[in-house]
């Protein structure tokens, strides 16, 4: 139970760190100066690019801890 609520803490964050990565990225189109492109790039691409791994990485390791709870609560096999 502890593991899925992590999981889907981890989930959520991922998706806030997305949705400010794509604001940014919405606010510098809007802007008209040269530095907006810096800033898009690498101000909204790094949310974006530090979400999608966020997003990766609890999946994987969600599998990891559901695999480990299912062995221990074998029936000893």
């Amino acid at each position: 139970m502890a593991v899925r609520y992590f999981m889907e803490t981890r989930l959520r964050i991922s998706g806030m760190f997305i949705i400010l990565g794509l604001l940014v990225e919405a606010v510098c189109l809007m802007w008209s100066r040269p530095i907006a492109f810096l800033v898009l790039m690498f101000v909204g691409g790094a949310l974006i690019g530090f979400g999608v791994l966020l997003f990766l990485y609890s999946l994987v390791s969600g599998s990891q801890h559901s695999d480990n709870s299912d062995r221990t609560t074998g029936n000893g096999s």
